[in-house]
């Protein structure tokens, strides 16, 4: 996000923050507890991830990116990038740095999209508590159309960005 987009969501959330507190102090009091309870909370993790982003842009060849989700790969880059953003996942938030770090890296922009849906959609490490909660079968379900719907997602994301899905 460039400075200007910061700006207008700063702005977006300081005029919801002052509705807020003209329609019910107490509530916007809430309001801002609660997210600032929720910042707290995911500032390590977001921290850490940033570190590890890091890490990955100056430790992973960029050939190495290239033998498994880069150029020239075909379809084979889209599955991989779906499978291993299937497995990492993490804060949303915490995507965006890593899909620009891949695209430097030489993957295209289809495959980095389908690597951010497939790190936001699916729920590889989550699934042991969303079982406890809605049941294997819909777990599984919910996964397999979350793969599916990252793959469709970053190729039409490729497509109408860069033009082409690989």
């Amino acid at each position: 996000m460039n400075i200007s987009g910061t700006v207008i969501y700063a702005v977006v959330v300081l005029v919801s923050y002052a509705y807020a507190f003209k329609k019910d102090k107490e509530k916007g009091k809430k309001g801002i507890a609660k997210g600032w309870k929720q910042f707290l909370k995911q500032l390590p993790f977001i921290f850490a991830i940033f570190l590890l982003i890091g890490l990955f842009d100056v430790f992973i060849p960029k050939s190495a990116v290239v033998s498994v989700i880069g150029r020239g790969k075909g379809f084979f880059s889209i599955i991989n990038a779906a499978l291993i953003g299937s497995v990492v996942g993490g804060p949303v938030s915490s995507v965006y740095p890593l899909g620009a770090v891949l695209l430097e890296k030489g993957t295209t922009v289809a495959v980095a999209a389908v690597f951010m849906n497939a790190w936001i959609m699916v729920g590889f490490i989550s699934m042991p508590f969303e079982i406890s909660v809605f049941g294997k079968k819909f777990v599984l379900v919910r996964n397999i159309f979350a793969v599916i719907g990252a793959i469709i997602i970053g190729m039409i994301t490729g497509l109408i960005l860069a033009g082409s899905i690989l």
